[in-house]
């Protein structure tokens, strides 16, 4: 696993910060149950930073599909899921009213439903929709995490201070893959 601060952050950190940040690392995990939320961004949404994050979303539900484990669309009031990521019958679909997936919607009760303790979220744009449903997942005591490479930004400044402020206060940032690792040895 790659260290605390080695992510998409790296370069704007400066030894200040590092310094005063240094007690919010953390060893990194996931939650037994973990249900993948997928937000879903605005159909004219067009990413610059992280244009991979599409093939990374549709990897990650298929590995919690395979594990039995709940698949979770949010999707933004009158818009339809991108079509792009791959969605199966036995996923689970929710409609947002706002940034937040867990504000006014039926996220909170499908996790119940399904016996989360904790969301990976993925997804667009890192720093509005990605942000606050992290915010709010921690808030409502799931154990959150955020694949760096799963999610996507117009504007690579806010994006890196969105996952850098959400790893040091909110979710556990790593790659899809170490999270897989992670979650296939049972932690």
């Amino acid at each position: 696993m790659k260290s605390f601060e080695d992510y998409c952050w790296r370069d704007i950190l400066t030894e200040d910060m590092e310094r005063i940040y240094s007690a919010y690392q953390r060893e990194r995990s996931v939650a037994p149950r973990t249900a993948l939320v997928i937000i879903h961004p605005s159909a004219d949404f067009k990413p610059k930073i992280g244009l991979n994050w599409i093939e990374q979303i549709n990897l990650l539900a298929a590995y919690h599909r395979d594990r039995g484990q709940a698949v979770i669309h949010s999707v933004p009031k009158l818009s339809t899921p991108l079509a792009e990521i791959n969605r199966k019958s036995t996923d689970l679909i929710c409609s947002r009213p706002c940034e937040s997936a867990f504000m006014f919607s039926e996220l909170e009760p499908f996790l119940t439903k399904t016996d989360s303790t904790g969301v990976i979220v993925c997804g667009a744009p890192t720093s509005g929709a990605v942000r606050a449903t992290a915010v709010e997942a921690k808030s409502f005591g799931y154990k959150t995490a955020i694949p760096e490479d799963a999610v996507a930004d117009n504007a690579s400044l806010l994006h890196k201070t969105a996952l850098f402020d959400v790893a040091h206060k909110y979710a556990d940032v790593m790659q899809s893959e170490e999270l897989i690792v992670l979650m296939s040895h049972g932690n």
